[in-house]
This record gives C-alpha cells, structure tokens and sequence, in this order.
C-alpha cells in the first residue's frame, strides 16, 4: 500500500485551482477522490482527523471550533473534492491552516476529504 499523508482545510474562500507545488495548478475538477463512498477510507480519515488534531480546530465532529464548520454548504463556494484536497495539501494563507503537504500522503488527504464528506452527507441527512 502507498505511503499515506494527511491534510485537512478550511476551504471558505480558496480557489479552485491552488494546485500542485510541484507540478504548478491544477485545473479545477481535475482531482478526483478515488476513495469517494469507500467506508474503509472513510474510516482511516476519521483516524487521521483526530490523529493530527484536526478536531482542535475544527471540533470533534468538524462543525467548528476556533476553524469553521466543515459540515455545512454555508461556504463562499460550494466546495468540491479537489477545493478540500488542495486546502489540506497547500494551506490556506492568512489563516492558521498550515499545509499539510510535507507531512502527508496525498492518499491520506484523499481519506480525509472522504471523511469530511460523509460528515456533510449525515447532517444533511439528519436535517440539519
């Protein structure tokens, strides 16, 4: 199995396009998750979200904390795959979102994206 990294993000205002440092930006929708809906990545995202203290300023369910809410749809754009993927991997200037790109696999960002996710989807689905 590949090396795993992580990154999670506040992802109100980036772009689209912030991209790969090392290959330069990445056009957006570009980035697919590849663990989309897999309960096992899910799963290790869960873990890594608290491993690396994500809930610290994010919460423990990700509905804010001293970072925003990760759960809800009231961002400035509606927020895609590869908006959160990039936030995670790259940082977010001017916040204290630091990038996670020397720290992490972009697979283990993947499963943290898909993490992320499926906390959106259970509050949607419990009405909230």
């Amino acid at each position: 199995m590949k090396r795993i990294l992580f990154a999670l993000a506040c992802v109100a205002a980036l772009t689209g396009g912030a991209g790969n440092v090392e290959t330069g930006p990445v056009p957006t929708g570009q980035l697919k998750n590849p663990f989309e809906g897999d309960p096992q990545a899910i799963e290790y995202g869960a873990k890594l979200f608290k491993r690396i203290s994500c809930h610290g300023c994010h919460g423990g369910n990700a509905r804010g904390g001293t970072g925003p809410d990760l759960t809800d749809d009231e961002w400035l754009r509606t927020p895609t795959d590869e908006m959160i993927f990039n936030t995670i991997k790259n940082g977010r200037p001017g916040t204290m979102m630091s990038p996670f790109r020397d720290q992490l696999a972009d697979e283990q960002i993947w499963y943290l994206v898909s993490f992320i996710r499926e906390l959106g989807r259970k509050r949607k689905a419990e009405g909230r």
